[in-house]
């Protein structure tokens, strides 16, 4: 009786460990973000400042949103999705794959016609785009990046057809923007908070801000995905960008609306 009695409170001994053990381990787990192109920089300075606030890490994986919509359906391992639209998103919830109600606006993006040459767009950029005094004219894919969508909905409107072998198409925005920062393209449809990082650091380019009524609004839209383990940890991350002052500051100093 006493061996059995020694041989149970050891094997709850080495199973309480072993539970304490993998409690810590998740806790000390990074979350795993899949983030927007556009919004990657910002995501990193956000990820920095809130490992700093609260201890929590980040694995941050960029590129474009239909990308990563792919690869959740697909089984990709994130905790949290960053897209550039509200579309996959809701497309996330409703196919099960995001949790029901998590869904929050994180962002409202901004459009902008840049070039890293201080002289080359002038005020009224609809006009250089007409004039087509220019080579190549950089943008994302429409199909799979909403900035894209967002370009073309604009060149619509402007009643513009460019001709063949002067747009350069890009699967994301980083790719876009590095389009038009390598030479390229010379001009480039990016997302404002692209064009103010690159000219932190490399100086001043050309922009041409577009009316925000003449394409789609960009409502760039974060989940909670089904998957997870760490959904609370996840919600947590997304609550403080939404209320921390500091959050919101690096948010709109990028470039981008803060959601009401």
């Amino acid at each position: 009786m006493r061996r059995f009695n020694l041989s149970t409170r050891l094997l709850a001994a080495i199973t309480l460990i072993g539970l304490l053990f993998a409690g810590t381990s998740q806790a000390n787990e990074p979350l795993r973000i899949a983030v927007a192109a556009n919004f990657a920089t910002t995501m990193e300075r956000l990820a920095q400042r809130y490992a700093q606030q609260h201890g929590v890490a980040s694995q941050i994986s960029s590129g474009s949103s239909g990308k990563h919509y792919a690869q959740i359906r697909q089984g990709a391992p994130f905790d949290v999705f960053f897209s550039a639209d509200n579309v996959r998103t809701a497309d996330l919830e409703k196919e099960g794959h995001g949790e029901t109600g998590s869904r929050v606006v994180y962002a409202l993006g901004r459009l902008v016609l840049w070039s890293p040459d201080p002289g080359m767009i002038p005020t009224d950029g609809a006009a250089l785009l007409a004039s087509e005094q220019y080579r190549r004219l950089a943008m994302a894919n429409p199909r799979v990046a909403p900035y894209g969508a967002a370009a073309q909905a604009l060149l619509e409107g402007l009643d513009l057809r460019l001709t063949r072998g002067r747009v350069v198409i890009g699967q994301s925005l980083g790719q876009t923007l590095n389009f038009v920062t390598s030479g390229n393209a010379e001009i480039g449809f990016v997302a404002l908070s692209q064009a103010n990082i690159y000219e932190r650091e490399h100086g001043a380019g050309s922009r041409w801000l577009p009316p925000e009524d003449s394409y789609p609004a960009i409502v760039q839209e974060a989940i909670v995905l089904s998957a997870s383990p760490q959904q609370e940890a996840a919600l947590q991350l997304l609550a403080w960008m939404r209320e921390d002052p500091t959050a919101r500051a690096i948010i709109e100093e990028d470039g981008y609306r803060l959601p009401q």
